[in-house]
């Protein structure tokens, strides 16, 4: 077990630290990444899926990333510490990059195979498949080393190390000890779907804090299940009459506000497993349904905290803003203001800069306390149905007022009229009719001529202290019309 490196299923994937390829193209859009950028951005199970699909790509003579120096398709390879990089299909000395040993792959299998031959272990390993198999009634033609033929019309043979039947599947056993190629890997899966059969790939042992890159290959090709075969398991297999066999899976569990893995250990009965030949995939726990179940839970759990805290902070403001137009109303209307006090306007200032950090205060480094007493006078003039701190006796008097000093401030005036239910006042006293007759006037012009808009600083205070009432109300409910003419 000395220098084997495990890495969490979950972890981000690691590149090496100097790749040789350090960029690769996409031929199909063109774009350049960087290698070990693109690496960081998979989880370490997806890498090695990654590394699969890759690999088969390249063995059907097609290609989703080339090396962006020498355009010779690659696929991701990994280190012995399970770091990866991207490896040349084939080198010819053409590139710079250096990705292969003199030594092909075909070359290392030889070299396996002459030092060591079938081992006793593996000889056990089948046997105990063949009493397991043999216990189940279920299965028949169990045999071992029969070489299976390519069907008509493809190519190739292979010799699985235990093959057998039930009613529903055709089943190719592989004991795996020794360190496999990702290709034997592909290779065999590609070979048993085309026959319509299914690959099982059995372990003598298997504990996920020790995993070879071959488990890896296997483990998350087979949807995060692996499968032993052992003494244990084949007495269980004969006590029961059944097919049993160990199973190792990956678990996804919620912990706080993240999904983590835990590793379950468990025997199952021929009957709890799922074959999908199309996918060459036999396990006993569909790992990434529950890991979509609990990625849309954690998300729903995580949009339902979001519009919880999202309710909090702004009934939160609310309330701040609530105390802070309270406190400019107070401070405009205090009868024992003195407006010549210079400590009047600096608590005016300190006001205006609570204003501001909520995005209500008037533009400019000095605040005008004029400007902003006007606003409060309107508002509670509105809202009184007569003038408040304007010094006029009517309602018809302000009106005319507002007409020739601050034609800005109509529109805001005649919703706020409406919003709060004073608008007949504004006539009450329009005893000669002249207020009505400006008003007619210059109704059309309310909303085209600039002179009556309101400088946006002070339309934005002037909402906030009348809580929107100085805005058109939409959908509105008090029958004025969808051009906002509500002045009059």
């Amino acid at each position: 077990m000395i220098g084997n490196t495990t890495v969490d299923p979950l972890a981000w994937a690691e590149p090496v630290t100097k790749p040789e390829i350090d960029t690769v193209r996409n031929p199909r859009t063109g774009h350049v990444l960087n290698v070990r950028r693109l690496i960081r951005a998979f989880r370490y199970e997806h890498a090695i899926l990654l590394r699969q699909k890759l690999k088969a790509l390249i063995k059907r003579d097609g290609a989703r990333l080339v090396c962006a120096t020498c355009g010779v398709p690659v696929y991701l390879a990994c280190s012995t510490t399970k770091r990866f990089f991207f490896r040349h299909r084939h080198e010819d000395g053409s590139c710079p990059a250096v990705t292969r040993t003199g030594l092909s792959e075909a070359d290392i299998r030889a070299m396996k195979y002459r030092g060591a031959q079938e081992s006793a272990a593996h000889r056990r390993i089948k046997e105990l498949l063949l009493r397991s198999l043999s216990a189940d009634p279920r299965f028949k033609d169990v045999v071992q080393e029969k070489t299976w033929k390519a069907s008509e019309g493809l190519t190739g043979l292979r010799r699985p190390d235990v093959s057998a039947w039930t009613d529903t599947d055709r089943l190719a056993f592989e004991v795996q000890l020794s360190t496999t190629f990702m290709d034997v890997v592909l290779s065999r899966k590609e070979f048993y779907r085309a026959e319509r059969a299914t690959l099982v790939w059995v372990l003598p042992n298997f504990h996920p804090s020790y995993r070879r890159m071959t488990d890896d290959d296997i483990l998350f090709g087979n949807n995060s299940n692996v499968f032993v075969v052992d003494e244990r398991s084949a007495a269980a297999s004969e006590a029961a009459g059944t097919f049993i066999m160990t199973c190792w899976y990956r678990k996804p569990i919620r912990q706080g506000d993240e999904i983590v893995d835990e590793w379950i250990e468990r025997q199952v009965c021929w009957d709890e497993v799922t074959v999908d030949v199309d996918r060459q995939t036999i396990v006993a726990f569909d790992y990434r349904l529950a890991a979509a179940r609990l990625g849309e839970e954690l998300r729903a759990a995580r949009s339902e905290w979001l519009a919880t805290a999202e309710a909090a902070a702004k009934l939160a403001r609310e309330d701040q803003e609530d105390v802070l137009r309270e406190e400019v109303l107070r401070f405009v209307l205090d009868p024992s203001r003195d407006d010549d006090h210079l400590p009047r306007y600096h608590a005016w200032a300190l006001l205006h800069d609570r204003l501001r950090s909520m995005g209500y205060g008037l533009d400019g480094e000095y605040p005008d306390l004029l400007t902003a007493t006007r606003i409060v006078h309107l508002i509670e003039s509105a809202r009184a149905g007569t003038p408040v701190g304007f010094r006029y006796k009517s309602f018809a008097e302000l009106g005319h007022h507002l007409i020739h000093q601050h034609p800005e401030l109509l529109l805001a005036f005649g919703h706020m009229l409406r919003r709060f239910g004073t608008r007949d006042a504004l006539y009450r006293d329009d005893r000669t009719g002249k207020l009505r007759a400006k008003l007619d006037a210059m109704r059309s012009d309310l909303l085209q001529d600039p002179k009556y808009r309101m400088p946006e600083d002070q339309e934005r205070l002037c909402a906030f202290l009348s809580l929107g009432g100085s805005r058109k109300a939409w959908p509105n409910n008090d029958n004025t019309d969808q051009s906002g003419r509500a002045a009059a």
